[in-house]
Order: structure tokens, then sequence, then C-alpha cells
């Protein structure tokens, strides 16, 4: 536990981190919750729609629900050559991806060295290695031929992406004419006052999110809209995720707080304060 603490503080007070630290050296094998049964750790906030009572175990469904709700609306078929997963975690949304539609081949996209080899070894383990691979790649600068991917997929993980207007970018050059886009995205929003500044600054640092990703909903619209790809639908879902997240978070007692992730209970003021948002987006490349 004091190991852990001493590693948080440090990150904290650091400058120069990256994204692939705030997975490797500080989440490692836990993500923001492990499931007690399988294992199986949580890197997202969760969709809570369908949730009537929130407990500490009930992340894990929230997450099974996200990934639903986000790769449904990714249309995948059996004819797509190649479907991608960016920034993909520990694979666990490709394992329900593979599950659960009729998909050839499926790569994800990651660029921590700790859970890329994590979730190779999670989806061979799970029957799927011929069909799912996690590779080291950049979002922003994707290992991929123009025009090559039929679906693409992305789970809470743009926020991060230096820039998402960079990133759709490149969503745009790699996807097959009338590829589709399927993307869940937090929005950590402008702040409007020190306090604000404040919050915003610690998450910031603790998520590693770039300041060129902090804005407002209508301004996310706006460079959706401007990125050359054709929305077919985008709305505001943070009532239904970052809301119940918080309730989630504040309901576990601090014993399992620090149990699961002492990184996230000394950096989470920021994190449960600042104003946020959350974004379904599914566009297509015309």
């Amino acid at each position: 536990m004091f190991s852990s603490l001493s590693k948080a503080i440090h990150f904290l007070r650091s400058s120069g981190n990256t994204t692939a630290q705030v997975y490797d050296e500080i989440l490692g094998e836990n993500g923001l919750a492990q499931d007690k049964i399988t294992h199986i750790p949580s890197v997202n906030m969760g969709y809570w729609k369908e949730i009537p009572v929130i407990s500490a175990q009930k992340i894990h469904e929230a997450n099974r629900a996200l990934f639903r709700l986000v790769s449904e609306a990714a249309m995948f078929s059996e004819h797509d050559e190649m479907v991608v997963d960016v920034g993909c975690g520990f694979a666990t949304n490709m394992k329900y991806c593979l599950e659960n539609h009729e998909i050839t081949k499926m790569i994800g996209l990651n660029i921590s060295a700790f859970q890329i080899d994590w979730g190779n070894r999670f989806l061979k383990e799970s029957g799927l290695g011929n069909k799912g691979e996690v590779i080291m790649g950049s979002a922003t600068d994707m290992p991929f031929e123009d025009n090559s991917i039929d679906r693409m997929v992305s789970i809470e993980a743009a926020f991060h992406f230096e820039t998402r207007e960079v990133f759709l970018q490149e969503v745009r050059r790699v996807l097959k004419p009338d590829g589709i886009l399927s993307m869940a995205d937090l929005i950590i929003c402008t702040p409007h006052n020190w306090w604000q500044r404040l919050l915003v600054k610690s998450v910031m640092k603790s998520l590693y999110v770039p300041a060129q990703n902090v804005y407002d909903y209508a301004d996310y619209k706006a460079i959706m809209e401007k990125s050359g790809l054709e929305i077919l639908h985008i709305e505001s879902i943070g009532k239904l995720v970052t809301v119940p997240f918080h309730k989630w978070f504040w309901k576990r007692p601090l014993s399992q707080i620090l149990d699961y992730n002492i990184f996230w209970a000394i950096s989470g003021i920021g994190f449960m304060f600042a104003k946020m948002d959350y974004m379904r987006v599914v566009a297509r490349k015309k």
C-alpha cells in the first residue's frame, strides 16, 4: 500500500508524464477496479441505464453495458475484413465484440506495453487468440493503410489523444468508404473559475488529458462536424455514465478504494468534482 502511495504521489508531482505511464506504472493490472471473481480489470466508467442498484461489483456489469452500446452501434458485419479497437485497454471490449458479433479479425491499438501483454494473454486464454490481437500503435498515427478498416470502435480513450482532431483525421484516412466509427468519449469541460481550473488541472495531470482536448459539448460537436465524417448520431449520455459512476465511487468503503487503486483514491478529488460530460458518437466515412 505505501509503495503504491509513494508512486502515486511521485507521479502527480512530476512533469512530463504520458498516457502510457498512467496505465503502465499507476493503474497496473487492476485498472479502476478488479473483479474479485474473474480478476478482470475495469478501465471505463460504464453505462448504468439498466442498473438500478449501484454497488462495488456493479462496475463490471456497467462496463459490459457500455461495450454492448458501442459495439451494436458499430453495425459489425460478417463481411468485415478488419475491425479495430482504438485505445483497447486490457482487450475486454475486444473479447465482448468477438464473442457477440460476427467478426473475422479484430486488432486492438494500445500504447501501454503492460496492457498489450496482458490483453494478448487474455485473448489467448479466452480462446480468441486466432481472431484478436493487441498491437503497439498510436491513435494519431495508425499503422494501417489508407481505406483498409471496415469498422472502428473506441471506448473512453479519445480524450487522451493528441489531439482528437488528429485522431479523427486518421479515422477518415484508414476507414474504407462507408466504414463506421462508434465511440464513447469523456469530455473534461472548460473551467470557468479558479476552483474549476484547479480541478481540471488535477484531472489533466492524473489522466493525462492534453489541454487542447478540454472544451464543452458545443465545441466537441463542432469538431466532429468538421472532421469530414458523416455524423450519424451524437449525444451526451453523461447522466447515464459519469453521474452514476461518481455514485459508485463514493459508495465504496475507504478500505475498498485503497484495495482497488490507491492512485485513484488520492487523485479522485479532481476526477470526482471537475465538470465533465460523456459523448456517444457514431460516424461514417463518406
